[in-house]
């Protein structure tokens, strides 16, 4: 069976490579590999994909996407600001499509507002293949799915279970090719996915890989869809995380290394301290990023230390307030007092000034830009790096059962465009990030 996979362009007012790559679907082309399936993958984010004139990369493996302007979506007008497409050029992927003879078509889908890049997809691929099925799966697709199936105009299959996305796979499949459905357990899948890593010899060329130790998340925040995309929460052997570690560092000789994790450090003892030591025994020799954000309560003196010497690059800590009541409302997932001691612990452990970050939110429901403000002097004041992030009303969560959004169009869950507030209210929210560009700025000298 020819399967094709594709990860849609990204449709936005703004985009940046921060160790973005579509990770479940990598893990599913791995999955299909091992049951025998010719794989071949379209990236439209690829900034490396070999049409592209050379995009730099800075030394972590992040940077820029190729992008073009295009029109707003009608609801979008009155925003002012260049809306832009995000990926290689349209032309590259229906180039690219002349090669292509698939069996079935999976597309992924990433942020809610994004499907104006997902419905591009899909219109020139069912130009192009008119006859084979495509399954849309994804972010999207899963906190999305009424909107997904009255628009998309493909099948729909929401969930994060690689077990029955494969399943459904080789059932959509076998309808096509007049062949039996596949079974589950007879494939024994459970444990083949204990081994599973995602597909990246797919690409061409790389500057970093992604990659989870944990599924789905043992905190249920109230601003978060973790727990709406996965319900269980399940750590991998941490031996069998080390390998996939070193097997991509030489065989693919990988420098950089994104942790996807939710919660990678919970049960840190037994799970990411076991992880650390065997990345230092093995003398693994890569740098490790967090762009989701750490648990600090776990971040103890024996932990700091296997992070540092194990090369972890800014460690960023999430904190999003400094608020005691917000803090306990949203998921009571760190104090101020936990965030110190983890920030000092890493002070402790060889970081320096400058070389830790935290995440601060700005933008959630009752919150005023004092609070804001008061919490990036407390990050600012601690030496470490403000990371500023704009809220985002999620579909499921329970914020969004408390508030009673009711956005019909996902386009508004763009947290670039502040559906909470006022445009009036935008150039306070600018001066929040010049102010922390200021203190970052006062820490780096």
């Amino acid at each position: 069976m020819n399967v094709l996979l594709v990860n849609p362009w990204i449709y936005d007012f703004a985009a940046f490579d921060l160790w973005a790559k579509p990770l479940g679907l990598l893990y599913i082309a791995g999955a299909l590999q091992k049951l025998g399936c010719s794989v071949h993958l379209i990236d439209c984010l690829d900034r490396n994909h070999p049409g592209l004139a050379e995009i730099k990369s800075n030394k972590w493996g992040c940077g820029k996407y190729y992008k073009e302007e295009v029109e707003k979506p009608p609801v979008l007008r009155h925003i002012p600001r260049k809306y832009k497409r995000y990926g290689i050029p349209v032309s590259l992927f229906e180039k690219q499509l002349e090669n292509e003879n698939p069996d079935l078509i999976l597309v992924s889908s990433g942020m809610t507002y994004w499907y104006p890049g997902v419905f591009k997809a899909i219109e020139i691929l069912k130009k192009r293949f008119v006859d084979v099925p495509i399954l849309l799966g994804g972010i999207y697709a899963t906190l999305c799915t009424e909107h997904a199936k009255r628009y998309s105009g493909v099948e729909v299959f929401p969930g994060g279970d690689i077990a029955k996305i494969i399943e459904k796979i080789f059932s959509v499949a076998g309808r096509r090719m007049n062949k039996e459905g596949y079974n589950l357990e007879n494939a024994a899948l459970r444990k083949l996915f204990d081994s599973l890593y995602p597909a990246y010899e797919l690409y061409s060329k790389l500057d970093y890989v992604a990659i989870r130790t944990s599924l789905g998340c043992p905190f249920r925040c109230s601003y978060c869809a973790t727990g709406l995309l996965s319900d269980t929460f399940v750590q991998k052997n941490p031996d069998k995380v080390v390998d996939e570690i070193e097997y991509f560092c030489k065989n693919l000789a990988i420098k950089n290394v994104a942790f996807y994790d939710d919660a990678l450090l919970f049960n840190a003892e037994n799970h990411i301290g076991e992880i650390l030591t065997g990345i230092i025994r093995r003398k693994i020799n890569c740098y490790f990023h967090t762009p989701n954000g750490l648990q600090a309560r776990y971040i103890n003196e024996r932990i700091a230390s296997l992070m540092h010497r194990a090369n972890f690059i800014c460690p960023r800590l999430s904190l999003e307030t400094t608020n005691v009541m917000r803090q306990r409302e949203t998921g009571n997932k760190v104090t101020n007092e936990e965030f110190k001691t983890a920030v000092k612990n890493l002070y402790n452990a060889g970081y320096k000034t400058g070389e830790v970050g935290a995440y601060v939110m700005m933008g959630m429901p009752g919150q005023d830009f004092k609070e804001v403000e008061d919490s990036i002097k407390f990050v600012s004041d601690l030496g470490a790096k403000v990371f500023l992030v704009e809220y985002s009303p999620i579909p499921g969560t329970k914020d969004w059962q408390e508030y009673k959004f009711n956005f019909r169009d996902p386009l508004f869950h763009n947290n670039s465009i502040f559906p909470l507030y006022d445009i009036e209210d935008w150039g306070k929210f600018q001066k929040l990030k010049d102010f922390t560009c200021q203190r970052n700025e006062s820490n780096n000298q």
